[in-house]
């Protein structure tokens, strides 16, 4: 015999290899999560202390801490609870399940195109009345520090998508027309699973993420502001991971667009560009205001140092909540600058400053293999990781973490001296090919002593093999038009497959390194069943 039960429990005990969100921060009398620590301070990815945030990149945040950002402990969640007792709308469509059984639902997330799935997305069935969410804000706010806004409707039941994209979600209800969220940071959209068979499970299949912010019930995509260079072409991965064309814009005033296109690079050699798009330094970081418009900004490799780069201004942003993903000789914002202290030795990149340095000799000379890091400096596991040299093999793009980089630079190396997280270095350890850290520096901690991160930077120093450094898939045809210039429907290569996790990744929530993730807050009990 079954009785109804509801629940929200059981969570994360069918969850492997679940370890990138969750935003840190503190509550205001609200309730809600408010961004702490100065507008221009900075901290690590994750490598520091967990008890004193901002510490050296080889240090270490205790296992199995309490929960934070608002997730609370995704470990010791409650039991299910009788129906009538403080049950309503979905909660009191969940089974008690004879033998130990559960009403489940499982399935697998994907990138927008379809092609890769994706790591630590968010899935979950809303207790709402009829599913409903809240609109999620554009840009970095009040709330952009705070988890538990971005997930809205009450989450009462819910996994994490492991490396390989999978999810299961465990004391499900049963019944018609169930809705279900699939969410990562501010990519989310809801379906309505139109008929769910309790005390078993009930496959879904493939899940995308929405294409653009209109694909899907309550549909949304992150604000992106891309910095075009004459190097590279992130614009153009953006259609390759599935972003929809009709999301592009150059007016930066554009709401119906959530990829806006700025001009990087001297008035002589700028970056390509979309109908009306203005210059980088003079609209996008020029200023607070305007960098605050966004909820990610990707700056592609202008072919020289960044062109009236305000280091300023950046730091302010991402200490607010901000993403950044910059490249190459964008480190203009980065080496020797107060603002971002000790993220890198950066010295390599001032070769071409050197007697008898040239621009360019920073290059290698030929393509070199990356390795993933599954460690941190300090001989620490680096559960993120461990995820993508997992996820890269399931895509078939590396072999026990070994990645073909076809077009590496050598401009920065962290150690355990670096406040900065390495992600993938190359093989003889010469250069950082991509690595990241988070801010405020000096983070604040809360009582459990976890710094309270804010934004994350991650650093590149290679070219993805579509840009024109890389034999120009892009733009091949003579029409220099974002995106219709761009080789959208293109096969992701392996240097590429590796951008797209760590792009998913940025726009996550902050998760300092060595703690789990955690899921949404389950909602307060609610009266008595109706």
């Amino acid at each position: 015999m079954t009785k109804r039960t509801w629940s929200i429990a059981g969570v994360m005990t069918a969850v492997a290899l679940v370890v990138g969100a969750g935003c840190s921060s503190t509550k205001d009398k609200s309730g809600f999560n408010t961004p702490t620590g100065g507008s221009s301070g900075g901290g690590q990815s994750g490598g520091g202390a967990g008890n004193s945030g901002g510490s050296s990149g080889g240090g270490e945040v205790t296992d199995g801490g309490p929960g934070f950002g608002g997730f609370g402990d995704a470990t010791a969640m409650p039991m299910p609870q009788d129906a009538g007792v403080g049950c309503a709308n979905l909660q009191c469509q969940v089974r008690s399940c004879d033998g130990g059984a559960s009403t489940t639902i499982s399935g697998k997330v994907m990138d927008p195109a379809g092609h890769n799935p994706l790591y630590n997305v968010v899935v979950y069935i809303p207790n709402s009345k009829g599913g409903v969410l809240d609109p999620i804000p554009v840009g970095v706010n009040g709330a952009s520090c705070s988890c538990d806004a971005l997930f809205s409707g009450e989450p009462m039941a819910i996994a994490l998508t492991a490396a390989d994209g999978t999810f299961t979600i465990p004391n499900a209800p049963d019944g018609k027309d169930i809705p279900l969220v699939v969410q990562i940071g501010k990519w989310r959209k809801e379906i309505t699973i139109s008929s769910v068979t309790a005390c078993k499970d009930n496959p879904q299949g493939n899940i995308s993420l929405p294409k653009n912010h209109t694909d899907g019930m309550y549909a949304n995509i992150p604000n992106i502001a891309v910095s075009t260079g004459v190097a590279d072409t992130l614009e153009c991965l953006l259609t390759r991971v599935g972003i929809d064309e009709a999301e592009y814009s150059g007016d930066p005033n554009a709401g119906s667009a959530r990829v806006h296109v700025f001009q990087g690079g001297p008035p002589n050699q700028l970056g390509n560009a979309a109908a009306g798009s203005p210059s980088s330094s003079t609209s996008l970081w020029d200023s607070d205001q305007d960098l605050e418009r966004y909820d990610i900004v990707l700056l592609s490799c202008e072919g020289s140092e960044t062109t009236g780069a305000n280091p300023q201004a950046l730091s302010d942003y991402v200490s607010k909540g901000g993403r950044v993903f910059a490249e190459h000789y964008h480190y203009a914002f980065f080496a020797n600058q107060s603002q971002f202290p000790n993220t890198a030795d950066w010295s390599q990149s001032q070769c071409a400053n050197q007697p008898g340095g040239m621009q360019g000799c920073d290059a290698y000379q030929n393509p070199i293999t990356g390795q993933v890091q599954t460690t941190l400096p300090n001989g620490k596991p680096f559960p993120e990781g461990q995820a993508l040299q997992t996820w890269l093999g399931d895509v078939g793009a590396a072999q026990n973490g070994e990645l073909d980089i076809p077009i590496a630079r050598h401009d920065a190396l962290v150690s355990s001296t670096n406040v900065s997280t390495p992600w993938i270095q190359a093989s003889d350890n010469s250069s950082s090919q991509y690595f990241s850290w988070d801010m405020p520096f000096n983070a604040p901690v809360n009582d459990a002593g976890v710094p309270q991160y804010c934004g994350r930077v991650v650093f590149s120093d290679l070219h993805v093999s579509g840009s024109n450094a890389g034999g120009g898939i892009d733009y091949a045809n003579g029409n220099n038009s974002v995106p219709s210039g761009c080789a959208a429907t293109a096969t992701l290569q392996p240097d590429e497959d590796a951008l797209e996790f760590i792009l998913f990744d940025l726009s996550s929530c902050i998760t300092p390194v060595g703690y789990p993730p955690k899921p949404p807050a389950p909602p307060p009990e609610a009266g008595p069943a109706q």
